[in-house]
């Protein structure tokens, strides 16, 4: 009964996470807003250590492939970071409009 208490525990808490906000951007809002776009991209890594920032890019990639032929304005980011137990997700999430040109 105890090792069950006792794992369920433990599983109960790496399950919880805290969330910290990083940064918030957001460029000038265009006047015409029809086409809200969004996309976010996500990096793990263990006790903090990081080895790339390219999941950055992977959002900018995405946000680009939502609009191919239009011009991305009023572009909203956010970077935030949870921690887990000994693990901790990085991650970006981006909001814009699509305007055609």
């Amino acid at each position: 009964m105890l090792k069950n208490t006792l794992l369920f525990s433990l599983l109960a808490l790496s399950l919880t996470g805290c969330v910290g906000l990083n940064t918030v951007s957001m460029t000038q809002v265009p006047a015409q807003r029809d086409n809200v776009i969004t996309t976010s991209s996500a990096s793990w890594n263990f006790i903090g250590i990081n080895f790339s920032n390219a999941f950055v890019d992977e959002a900018v990639d995405k946000l680009k492939g939502q609009c191919p032929t239009g011009k991305i304005e009023g572009v909203y980011t956010k970077h935030q970071t949870t921690g887990y137990v000994l693990m901790f997700k990085r991650e970006v999430i981006v909001s814009a409009y699509c305007n055609e040109v």
